[in-house]
């Protein structure tokens, strides 16, 4: 009776052990045949999944010898369209100069290859000085024009300032070299004097 259990206490450990390795093997084939998927195919299978929620993304991208640096605590995947909650951009321009923006909230189109940023809050170095950028709304169409570039657009209006000024437009946009177009007109408001000291 002793040596039919042993036998049977073998066979168990044996047929347990193969269970195993036939499913270490199925992992690995399916890991396998994972990594080898074509990336168009991926593309297309993430586009029709329902939701897909990401956390901690970090993007680093040189464009025309920018810098690009992007992090996303978290990203949802609706369709086609990519909902985030909080992001943080930053360009650090071939000259040494940088640019920085934060924002509440995001959304990017896959299919129009642009992007919307609320409740934005910035910075944008210049020669000279260090501007702070505000604005409720930030829209980038990511495709470029002959007249415009790829310009960032602040439909809903700007605010741009320093310890000197003080700049308010209802609309403006801005293209990828820094140069600030108020599509409706503006109001500055000078914060010193000639001599340095505040109003």
């Amino acid at each position: 009776m002793t040596e039919k259990f042993g036998v049977m206490k073998i066979r168990k450990t044996f047929i347990i052990l193969l269970a195993a390795l036939f499913g270490i093997g199925l992992l690995a084939r399916y890991a396998f045949r994972d990594i080898a998927l074509d990336a168009d195919l991926l593309r297309e299978s993430l586009q029709r999944m329902p939701s897909v929620i990401l956390e901690n993304l970090e993007f680093e991208r040189e464009i025309s010898g920018d810098l690009w640096q992007v992090r996303i605590p978290l990203a949802e995947r609706r369709g086609g369209r990519v909902e985030v909650r909080s992001i943080d951009v930053s360009r650090r321009m071939g000259n040494g100069r940088e640019w920085y923006f934060r924002s509440a909230a995001g959304f990017y189109s896959e299919e129009a290859g642009s992007a919307d940023l609320i409740s934005l809050l910035g910075t944008l170095e210049t020669g000279s000085r260090v501007l702070n950028l505000e604005s409720p709304y930030l829209s980038w169409t990511g495709l470029e024009t002959e007249e415009s570039g790829s310009d960032f657009l602040f439909p809903r209006g700007l605010l741009i300032y320093d310890n000197e000024f003080l700049l308010t437009a209802d609309a403006a946009s801005i293209d990828e070299k820094g140069v600030i177009l108020l599509d409706r007109g503006g109001v500055i408001k000078w914060t010193r004097d000639e001599g340095g000291a505040p109003y």
